[in-house]
């Protein structure tokens, strides 16, 4: 009489253990895996959509300005010189050569306002990029053209540059600490000297 063969009787080992692996639920420390990969391509995203709507509502608007205000500089640069050049032609004839005098320190004044301007409006750009250093640097002879703008004005305007003189000395000092801060006073700055650009010279 026969035996019965134990090994075709029992199933394999290995084949059990095989079904028993691919029945095997998902493990919490896979699960969280998965959704922390989820979490991270989520937030990528939204950090990806910030950085195109801040370029986008900021840094270019901030950068078309700057290049018109570089413009209009170069433009009143040139105006000078040829009024300059008009009144040494004619520095004999008095009563022209008054008047040319007259729109020469017209000009040198909306020069001077105009690069206390540019200044402002390369600090609010280094600021809407995000770069702290370079918003202070575009600041640093900005106390200088003040002084001259006030020059260039006159006695009349004296209490209103001295009110922009102050607000500098501030967005100086948030540019170190609030930034936030030194970005709502450039603002502020900037509304100033455009107000006085369209009383002065009706721009």
């Amino acid at each position: 009489m026969e035996r019965p063969d134990k090994n075709a009787a029992e199933p394999k080992k290995g084949a059990l253990a095989g079904t028993e692996a691919a029945a095997k639920p998902e493990s919490r420390f896979s699960r969280f895996l998965r959704r922390a990969l989820r979490w991270a391509t989520a937030v990528v995203a939204v950090f990806g959509l910030g950085v195109a709507a801040t370029w986008f509502n900021q840094v270019r608007p901030r950068i078309a300005q700057q290049e018109a205000l570089e413009q209009g500089l170069a433009a009143v640069e040139k105006q000078r010189d040829e009024l300059q050049a008009q009144v040494d032609e004619l520095s004999e004839v008095r009563g022209e050569n008054e008047m040319l005098q007259d729109e020469l320190r017209q000009a040198e004044g909306r020069l001077a306002l105009l690069r206390v301007l540019v200044d402002v409006t390369s600090a609010q750009l280094g600021i809407a990029q995000e770069d702290p250093i370079a918003a202070k640097a575009a600041l640093e002879n900005t106390a200088a053209a003040l002084e001259d703008l006030g020059e260039k004005l006159g006695p009349g305007e004296a209490s209103t540059v001295a009110g922009l003189q102050d607000r500098l000395a501030l967005v100086q000092e948030e540019l170190e600490a609030d930034i936030f801060a030194a970005q709502r006073d450039l603002e502020i700055l900037a509304n100033s000297l455009l107000e006085i650009e369209r009383d002065q010279f009706g721009s």
